[in-house]
């Protein structure tokens, strides 16, 4: 299924404008230049077919949603920003919105979706018959007996480092998806896939995890069996584009099982 996973966002003194936003918001860019606004990179680059200011600024406008809008306008106010449109709160969708000028021109807006928006859309969703828990979003739980051990096999291991933590938690955020660490005296049952991640490229993935330590399960039942790590799964779910997934299973420090997954594509018929 096609997905967007990163915006380029053009200049013609992109290293300016980077700094900028890495300021605005408190992010760093990752090693492939990517600013992790969420689930979706921003990309900020150099280019010689734009102009140093754009013509039509409200015809591309990034939404930046945020937990306190007050306080990022307050925030971006003492960075000296220009307001095209000043923040409000809007009682009808119950959400705050205010669209800034970053130092290029283009239009940029904070955007806080309260509780009000959410009870509004969870009524929407039972009105519809779809149910609340449609209009929500769902990320992965995975129980820890010692965290700092979690945290240093998820780092060392997968090259994974939490963008936020709280007594007792970690919180990982991929391009597509979030996860949770969390402090548990229980033990996984381990006896099925817990949490997976679906890769364009499953060999290269084990063999990076291979070389970081990581020891993949060895399966042999009847209909499914690993060959260096790597096993065959016949079918796939329609969405994921493929007939069928290559699959491969790790333990974490914890004894959680995690999965990887790639689909099979279906060879293309004679012409």
């Amino acid at each position: 299924m096609p997905a967007i996973g990163s915006i380029l966002l053009a200049s013609t003194d992109p290293g300016r404008l980077r700094a900028w936003y890495e300021q605005a918001f408190g992010v760093a860019a990752d090693p492939d230049g990517f600013l992790r606004l969420g689930g979706v990179g921003l990309l900020i680059d150099g280019r010689d077919d734009v102009a140093d200011v754009p013509a039509e600024p409200a015809r591309v406008i990034l939404n930046v949603h945020v937990d306190d809008a007050p306080a990022t306008a307050s925030h971006l106010g003492d960075l000296g920003v220009t307001w095209h449109a000043p923040l409000e709160y809007r009682p009808g969708p119950g959400a705050w919105f205010g669209t800034a000028v970053d130092p290029d021109g283009n239009y940029l807006q904070i955007i806080e979706l309260t509780s009000e928006y959410w009870k509004a859309r969870r009524d929407r969703a039972r009105q519809s018959g779809t149910g609340s828990l449609a209009a929500g979003s769902v990320s992965g739980r995975l129980p820890a007996q010692d965290l700092d051990r979690a945290r240093r096999f998820y780092s060392e291991k997968l090259g994974l480092e939490p963008v936020e933590t709280r007594p007792g938690g970690l919180r990982y955020q991929c391009e597509f998806g979030t996860f949770a660490l969390f402090e548990s005296a229980g033990r996984p049952s381990g006896e099925h896939t817990q949490l997976a991640w679906q890769v364009g490229d499953v060999d290269a993935v084990v063999a990076e995890l291979k070389a970081r330590g990581v020891e993949f399960e060895a399966v042999d039942v009847p209909g499914l069996k690993t060959v260096d790590g790597i096993a065959e799964v016949e079918g796939n779910y329609p969405s994921a584009g493929g007939i069928g997934e290559r699959a491969a299973w790790f333990r974490d420090s914890e004894g959680n099982l995690i999965g990887l997954g790639e689909a099979k594509r279906a060879r293309p018929g004679p012409r």
